[in-house]
């Protein structure tokens, strides 16, 4: 019987391919795992996490920063079962908590204002009428915004980061405007901007943004990331991708 070090020791082998998700509930993308990347888990000591799915983007951070306590706030309870046990295979169980709360109604989380040093979110913004729902509820909650969503994540965000703390997500360029206007309104300044291109020769389709609780005006635009090169079947990601995220090396062909 393998011991539970060694288990431990597996689970983390195979992140992220071995996380757990429930059949039929959305399946995390390569967006978790950039913003993930993006936010710097080093530099903080607690995190909130909107929307935690299947934990994905709260334990990356987990498993780059040992000092690092997370919430997962998640409206699914067989999503949120999920992030507890994916948190309990890869060892770290004792700084991943999970609360069941809608996040439009953050005050019901319990968690005091001002108390995480972050706040991330991967929040489903696909509108009502773009594109086919998912086969399930489950999925179509995920993906999909209901009425009011961007607000509601970005005011859960301003009222649980403390004063100069930070906000971190990932969004579809096109609503970058939409997005700015929201954190604005919230009292989060937008800090940090770095744009994600499929291809160096096309428009880029998400952007993975920072804002500071209160913070001054300034804000640094990173060099974009190119994910892919090549064509057709030589398709594959690009260096700069995998550098930037290693946890991409599962998707990586002929490497």
């Amino acid at each position: 019987m393998m011991r539970k070090e060694d288990e431990i020791a597996v689970a983390r082998e195979y992140f992220p391919r071995g996380l757990f998700q429930p059949e039929g509930t959305f399946r995390f993308s390569m967006d978790a795992l950039l913003l993930a990347r993006f936010v710097g888990a080093a530099k903080y000591r607690t995190a909130v996490d909107l929307g935690t799915g299947c934990g994905i983007v709260g334990l990356t951070m987990l498993l780059e920063n040992e000092q690092l306590a997370v919430t997962g706030l998640e409206l699914q309870p067989v999503l949120l079962d999920a992030a507890k046990q994916n948190a309990e295979s890869l060892g770290v169980a004792e700084r991943f908590s999970g609360t069941l709360v809608d996040v439009g109604n953050i005050r019901a989380s319990g968690l005091a204002a001002e108390s995480a040093d972050l706040v991330v979110s991967n929040p489903p913004y696909r509108r009502q009428n773009q594109g086919r729902h998912a086969a399930t509820q489950e999925r179509t909650c995920a993906l999909f915004e209901t009425e009011g969503a961007l607000e509601a994540f970005v005011q859960a965000a301003s009222f649980l980061v403390k004063n100069k703390g930070a906000f971190s997500c990932i969004f579809p360029s096109e609503r970058l405007e939409e997005l700015v206007v929201v954190c604005s309104r919230n009292k989060l300044t937008p800090k940090r901007i770095k744009f994600i291109h499929s291809k160096a020769d096309q428009n880029s389709t998400l952007v993975l943004l920072e804002a500071r609780k209160n913070g001054n005006c300034g804000v640094v635009v990173e060099a974009p990331l190119v994910m892919y090169s090549g064509i057709g079947d030589n398709t594959a990601l690009t260096d700069g991708a995998l550098t930037f995220c290693p946890y991409l090396e599962c998707n990586a062909r002929g490497r």
